[in-house]
């Protein structure tokens, strides 16, 4: 490996298995790089450009950073959510880096004051990628996002990021109707994009008409029309629009402001709507709409429902090692009586000679291999709908949604646990984070 990561392990330890660099085969807008117009860039930054991202792609990552830190760029892989520290490059290298990834995925490289998003696709070993390239200014430099994306696996359907049938058979009812919004509220660079088609794909795509605004990127839009757009079309009209077809649902872009809830409060009771909102979590999601739609009455009377998410390592199903709890613990945690194992991450690391044991293959030794979903949905039932009106703290909303046995992380958790699917560590952690 180039510097060191992801490496494939040999019984000798200090034989590494050479990997062909990525290949990088054209812009996502289809802009073409000039290589010869800018040589001395691309000498400078393309094969380190190369590396770094073979390396993070060998390592999972989902998401690899490059952050200007005084006289060094600091590369900062993201596996399963989890950060890892890649290289550090000198501040020269890791803006020629940065120039060349934008050049490669057609921004533009004189840009560097404002944010851009672009991309590229790419090869290694056979595999297929979309690297989703984002820019943004930042002391001393710019920061530079890539998102790798495997095309064979773009997580586009609700069984690939964990929706369970029971809350898919939940999202169906309420989307039935042709009336209101159910609103997926996430924080930024959570998923939340994901969520919300997983959401979409979680409809009887057969039994209902489906038209998508928003923009799809990667994902497969199955059985989901979309809006031939016509020039001096507002969103209002595009709505009327898709009415007039006698649609039952559309799937919207993201909510931002005043006026694009407007829009959706004045269609609420012709057709179903589902959206993403960025906010922290369900509540917070639930009360910025409202403050969006002008009053807490217009916010919850244009709502079915509003999900939140949150992402968990899944442990590696090659690795992870069987323990019997005990039964005080399976009391306290709410786990169903007839729990006899739980799992998690192998903890020996020698063999009864004392020799040291090879880490997981499959894993690389993480013993995590992969995320998973678990939701929270609250309902906009009529008890629901007087309980926020009356100004209820959030607190108080989410007691109510557990009483009245509506799904919650803590549920959706204790599920994921008892499946063997989740280790009880992992599941703390993602409750004690913010």
């Amino acid at each position: 490996m180039i510097f060191g990561f992801g490496k494939s392990r040999e019984e000798d330890d200090d034989v590494e298995e050479e990997i062909e660099p990525v290949s990088f085969q054209g812009a996502l807008n289809g802009q073409p790089a000039n290589l010869k117009e800018n040589a001395r860039l691309v000498k400078a930054g393309l094969m380190p450009a190369k590396n770094i991202v073979t390396d993070g792609l060998a390592l999972r990552a989902e998401l690899m950073r490059f952050e200007p830190k005084g006289e060094r760029y600091q590369v900062v892989f993201y596996v399963d959510g989890v950060a890892n520290p890649g290289p550090k490059l000198s501040k020269q290298q890791g803006l020629a880096v940065v120039q060349v990834v934008k050049l490669l995925s057609g921004l533009n490289i004189q840009e560097r004051k404002r944010p851009q998003s672009g991309g590229i696709l790419a090869e290694l070993e056979g595999v297929s990628y979309q690297l989703r390239v984002s820019t943004a200014p930042a002391e001393g430099g710019e920061r530079l996002s890539i998102k790798a994306i495997n095309v064979k696996y773009p997580l586009d359907r609700a069984d690939d990021i964990g929706i369970t049938e029971e809350n898919k058979e939940r999202i169906r009812e309420m989307s039935k109707g042709r009336h209101g919004l159910i609103l997926i509220s996430g924080p930024p660079s959570s998923g939340t994009t994901t969520t919300t088609f997983g959401v979409v794909r979680s409809v009887d795509a057969y039994q209902y008409t489906i038209f998508a605004l928003a923009e799809p990127e990667h994902r497969e839009l199955s059985h989901i029309a979309t809006l031939d757009k016509k020039a001096g079309d507002t969103f209002d009209d595009e709505l009327r629009r898709i009415i007039r077809m006698e649609a039952d649902i559309i799937y919207l872009n993201p909510v931002t402001d005043e006026e694009y809830v407007r829009s959706i409060l004045n269609v609420a009771d012709e057709i179903s709507m589902i959206a993403e909102i960025s906010a922290k979590d369900s509540v917070s999601g639930l009360i910025k709409f409202c403050k969006l739609a002008g009053s807490v009455e217009k916010g919850v009377g244009a709502l079915r429902c509003v999900i939140g998410h949150k992402l968990i390592r899944t442990l590696c199903d090659q690795c992870k090692e069987a323990f019997r709890p005990n039964p005080k613990l399976i009391e306290k945690m709410g786990l169903p009586k007839s729990t006899k194992m739980l799992y998690r991450p192998p903890r020996q690391t020698v063999d009864e000679e004392g020799n040291e044991i090879e880490p997981c293959e499959k894993c690389d030794g993480l013993g995590y291999y992969g995320r998973t979903l678990m939701m929270e949905i609250i309902e906009m039932t009529d008890e629901m709908k007087q309980l926020i009106i009356s100004g209820a703290e959030p607190g108080k909303i989410k007691a109510f949604a557990k009483k009245e046995g509506m799904p919650t992380f803590q549920k959706d958790g204790i599920r994921l646990v008892a499946e063997g699917k989740v280790s009880l560590d992992e599941l703390q952690k993602v409750f004690k984070s913010p």
